[in-house]
């Protein structure tokens, strides 16, 4: 008998475990924060790419790491990769749905904070040919507490510009500067001063910085061609009033079928753009969720002299926003307009429909009194001929008897079996008309 404290003989006594188990488990622990301390540069790459290009990014990857001497991620369908190159220089690669993320870190001090280090340590050839399109190149500085602090006027002289966004983040940990502006060498920038950071916040405060740059152009990606859109449905909504007027002006439903036509043609692109828009809809919604939520996490507080970063979001790229949000519920006003005018059209023609059915019912049930009243009489008609020859016969039968030597008088005969003979068959056709009645009803 086994013990009642015994361990179970193999991991969880051997139950059935859930496929995805180990996956879900490993989610929680994916794409962690780098572990880097100042002083440090980084560049952070976004390039926008197709679900098809997998194979050829991991393949990408790969001949970076034969390059460096270094073990290449094992698998094609892997998301991310981090490695160290060498001493100083290290690479973290991210694959999402839409992009691939290249982030890369060069330790050790440096006098230049956005000089084009990286050209000299990455091969030329592999950077140009980079799968994708480029979306987001950001260079970053992390100066060390040791570093003397920058005035205002040097940090405006650093990065060109008087229109400097800037904050203390983490708590006071360090100072966060930038302009958010990509520069004549196609960079953004970002400088940031360490004041008191520890273990892992410079590696957490780099991922955010950057995850804030590559989320907001993200969120309005489609921001340009939300102006095409906002225009085409401006036609769209004209149309569409015309439509409306006409169905009101047309009370003899002449254009009718016209008019059905061209709402389905313009339901038809409602539902194309809407269907074309959707994802693009919800995901500038999800990384506007992250890019506010990524701002949180920075807990800026004000240097004097110039706006936080949520500041200068919030004047810049809140209003972006709010604009792709104001084209996704035009078009869905346009979506319910088009189908109440169609069913507007619908009912209508439907009424309409009804009233010519209702005169040519009507038209109906008159030609069909007067086919009754013409058979009443052919029947009728049909009595008195069918009667004259019944009688006729019945003549011809009788004038034979008389011929035979019965005495009786031949016409006297003949006038009184008219009644009976024209009542018999009013009552055979009778008869008849009711069995007819019966079988088909």
């Amino acid at each position: 008998m086994n013990e009642p404290n015994a361990r179970p003989s193999s991991p969880l006594w051997g139950m059935a475990i859930y496929p995805s188990r180990d996956a879900l488990d490993r989610e929680f622990h994916a794409r962690p924060y780098e572990d880097v301390q100042s002083p440090l540069r980084a560049m952070h790459l976004v390039m926008m790419t197709e679900p098809s290009q997998a194979g050829q990014t991991h393949e990408h990857v790969t001949r970076l790491c034969q390059h460096f001497g270094i073990v290449a991620p094992s698998s094609a369908d892997a998301a991310q990769f981090s490695a160290r190159c060498n001493e100083t220089l290290s690479l973290k690669w991210e694959r999402h749905q839409e992009f691939s993320t290249y982030t890369f870190f060069l330790a050790g001090a440096f006098d230049e904070p956005f000089s084009d280090a990286f050209d000299a340590l990455l091969p030329a050839a592999w950077l140009g040919d980079i799968p994708g399109n480029l979306l987001v190149a950001t260079r970053l500085a992390f100066e060390p507490t040791t570093a003397p602090l920058r005035s205002l006027e040097q940090l405006q002289e650093l990065f060109g510009t008087i229109h400097l966004v800037g904050a203390n983040v983490s708590n006071g940990g360090a100072s966060v500067f930038s302009d958010f502006l990509a520069s004549q060498d196609g960079f953004s920038r970002i400088l940031v001063h360490d004041h008191r950071m520890t273990g892992h916040q410079p590696g957490r405060l780099v991922q955010r910085l950057f995850n804030i740059e590559t989320y907001r152009a993200m969120a309005i990606l489609d921001f340009p061609r939300m102006r095409l859109l906002t225009q085409e449905m401006s036609r769209m909504e004209q149309h569409l009033s015309s439509l409306t007027a006409s169905l009101a002006q047309d009370t003899d439903h002449e254009h009718d079928k016209q008019n059905l036509q061209e709402l389905m043609r313009l339901a038809g692109e409602t539902e194309h753009i809407s269907a074309s828009s959707a994802y693009r809809f919800s995901a500038g919604r999800a990384y506007h969720a992250l890019v506010e939520h990524r701002l949180e996490e920075l807990r800026e507080t004000r240097i004097e002299g110039m706006p936080i970063i949520h500041e200068f979001l919030e004047r810049r790229f809140a209003p972006a926003m709010r604009t792709i949000e104001s084209a996704r519920e035009r078009l869905e006003h346009l979506s319910r307009r088009v189908g109440r005018a169609a069913t507007l059209l619908r009912t209508t023609v439907d009424v309409a429909l009804a009233e010519q059915n209702g005169t040519l019912l009507a038209s109906m049930d008159k030609r069909v009194k007067l086919q009754l009243r013409l058979q009443e009489m052919v029947e009728g008609l049909s009595i008195v001929i069918l009667g004259y020859y019944l009688t006729s016969l019945l003549g011809y039968g009788y004038k034979a008897l008389a011929t035979l030597g019965v005495p009786f008088n031949v016409d006297l005969a003949v006038g009184a079996t008219i009644p009976f003979v024209l009542l018999g068959i009013w009552m055979t056709i009778r008869w008849r008309r009711k069995k007819l009645m019966e079988t088909h009803r």
